[in-house]
């Protein structure tokens, strides 16, 4: 029985190293942090076109990936509860005419459900990869990841983010994150979100992607859900803040060029 156990912690070890590489190469990122637990956590945002105007803000689209890895000798990195992340000055969000979806009705749900009860209120997707604990195993679960509009808390606007799968057993996360604009210290909209555990912490999300690209009418005028412009420096930076299940933290930061347009 010791011998089956030690094989299976070593499956579950390599199984684990697989899944982290097969992703370390999807979507940019800034160098990751390390914390005392082992995690090691990345963070990038990327802002299209490159090309954008010195002065006026133009429709955008923002892509914003989240790398974690560790050293553990599981494999599995101490779970994400909570990510603030700070976007450039040089971004806003714009949400005014777009149908809005309560988190309430989408938990427990396919992808194909979600749309279902809030495709209109639909801002844009990604994928996810996750590593879910199946008896003795842990096994990494690729996702489908839907961005929505969520209802306004106090005022403030909400992005509702799930995430989908069905191997090898059928999981559905809902993340919802409130946005302001603290604008300090060069930094401008702020998302505060908070990260469901996975099998009680036993599991966890290692690679997040999401592209917010909505783009509508709002009183018959073309209109963005982001819009951002080039500043003299030419860099639009992120900076942010992931705590760990243990209360540890990283700090991981990332940066972008842009061109300005004539």
């Amino acid at each position: 029985m010791r011998k089956r156990s030690t094989l299976i912690a070593g499956l579950a070890v390599l199984v684990a190293t697989a899944i982290v590489a097969s992703v370390a190469i999807a979507g940019p990122v800034g160098a990751p942090v390390a914390t005392k637990d082992g995690n090691s956590q990345a963070v990038g945002s990327v802002i299209t076109p490159k090309k954008l105007s010195k002065t006026d803000f133009g429709p955008a689209a923002l892509e914003v990936t989240t790398k974690l890895t560790t050293t553990a000798s599981s494999g599995v990195p101490n779970p994400t509860v909570n990510v603030v992340i700070d976007f450039d000055k040089n971004a806003k969000i714009f949400t005014k005419g777009i149908p809005t979806c309560d988190p309430a009705k989408l938990q427990s749900t396919s992808t194909e459900v979600a749309l279902q009860q809030c495709g209109k209120a639909k801002i844009g997707g990604g994928s996810a990869e996750a590593l879910i604990p199946v008896g003795e195993r842990i096994v990494p679960a690729t996702q489908t990841v839907t961005a929505f509009n969520g209802v306004p808390q106090g005022g403030k606007p909400v992005v509702i983010l799930h995430s989908y799968g069905t191997t090898p057993v059928q999981t559905t996360l809902v993340l919802v994150g409130t946005v302001t604009r603290p604008n300090k210290e060069g930094y401008g909209p702020r998302l505060d979100i908070n990260v469901p555990l996975i099998a009680g912490g036993s599991g966890a999300l290692i690679y997040f992607n999401t592209k917010i690209d909505k783009k509508y009418k709002y009183k018959g005028k073309p209109v963005s859900f982001l819009s951002a412009k080039c500043p003299n420096s030419k860099k639009l930076k992120t900076r942010s803040v992931f705590t760990f299940k243990d209360g540890e933290t990283s700090n991981p930061t990332s940066s972008q060029s842009c061109k300005q347009s004539k």
